[in-house]
């Protein structure tokens, strides 16, 4: 982690969530006058970065978890410094469960979004997440075209979380291209850098603090997802976040960053879009083309080789192809979701080495 944060509380785990080795440590980190980042090791599914900003005596958060234990916990750590300023409003960098699912926890308070992201919000529900996390238990006794695999995937990824008991709560304000909040006399400028990860993608900058809040355009030692592209807009928003004046960045996932780590992600990103569009050219179907990038030397040569989760490349090489024109799924929304997410599983099961080891191993 980042030298100059200062760890403040935080759980005592010595594991993430997923059992594997803490990459840094969880919990509460001051990095700024002010200004906070709740980290979750390592940065896999759902171990969200949260904000919170104390502006003299009134405090924004940034983000919310992907169920409400997650949430209270990091309110809990976070009990001091909310009892002398109390959490007034919230700004949800975009429709990801679990950036938005503890909402509910602030509902009657301002909660900011952009437009695109208030009409994604509900592209998933909490209930359907609990449905795939107990059928993915009989799923995972089915040995026929990976379904096993991908019950299994699903069920450990899923498993340390509660999606019971939550209700969807939209923000209730929204913005498009560029909003700045002054709270207290302190400048909060949020801008729309979507779509790229998700559709409504937003970037919440602090001028006189030198912080950001990325939110899932960037993730940092775990491989990035583009959902909905194109990756001319991820990019633009990744180089958008380089250029501006900061000492630290909150990555949506992964430890605290700096510029350098933007540009890894960038890196990754250029050798993606040339690796995968030449097997487009070849006619090769996407997981396919997936598949055979990460077998390639040129990837296994490169730092993001070990990334965690190198089988979302299967998600992003679809989008890219929907972007280039491939014809759409012949399956319906919800099922061709779950087949992109069986096609990853089956990869992930490929990868023996791969972290979270859980999502492949028994």
């Amino acid at each position: 982690m980042n030298t100059a944060a200062t760890w403040l509380r935080g759980p005592a785990a010595t594991r993430t969530r997923f059992g594997e080795p803490l990459k840094y440590k969880g919990g509460l980190y001051r990095i700024a006058a002010d200004t906070y980042a709740w980290m979750v090791p390592n940065g896999s599914w759902g171990e969200t970065n949260l904000g919170l900003i104390d502006c003299r005596g009134t405090s924004v958060m940034i983000d919310t978890g992907w169920d409400l234990r997650c949430t209270r916990e990091m309110l809990s750590a976070c009990a001091d410094i909310t009892v002398r300023a109390p959490i007034e409003q919230v700004i949800n960098t975009h429709a990801d469960g679990d950036h938005c699912w503890g909402n509910q926890l602030f509902k009657g308070h301002p909660i900011l979004a952009t437009h695109a992201c208030i009409h994604q919000m509900h592209h998933l529900q909490p209930r359907a997440l609990n449905a795939l996390y107990h059928g993915s238990s009989i799923l995972r006794h089915l040995p026929v075209a990976g379904i096993n695999q991908f019950g299994h995937y699903m069920h450990e990824m899923l498993r340390p979380y509660d999606f019971r008991g939550i209700t969807m709560t939209d923000p209730t304000e929204g913005f498009s291209v560029q909003k700045t909040m002054n709270v207290k006399g302190v400048d909060i400028v949020i801008t729309e850098v979507g779509p790229g990860h998700t559709d409504g993608d937003a970037v919440v900058y602090l001028p006189s603090r030198r912080v950001a809040y990325a939110g899932d355009i960037l993730f940092v030692g775990v491989t990035p997802v583009m959902w909905s592209g194109p990756i001319d807009r991820l990019v633009a928003g990744l180089t958008f976040l380089k250029q501006l004046d900061v000492a630290l960045i909150v990555p949506g996932h992964g430890p605290l960053a700096t510029a350098a780590h933007v540009q890894d992600v960038l890196d990754y990103w250029h050798f993606v879009h040339e690796a995968i569009h030449a097997r487009f050219k070849q006619g090769m179907p996407p997981a396919r083309a997936a598949r055979e990038v990460i077998f390639s030397p040129a990837f296994l040569r490169a730092p993001w080789a070990r990334w965690d989760s190198p089988e979302r490349l299967v998600t992003s090489a679809h989008t890219l192809y929907r972007h280039w024109g491939a014809p759409a799924s012949s399956l319906p929304g919800q099922l061709a979701q779950m087949n992109l997410l069986r096609q990853q599983a089956m990869l992930a099961f490929d990868l023996p080495r791969a972290t979270p080891l859980v999502m492949h191993q028994a």
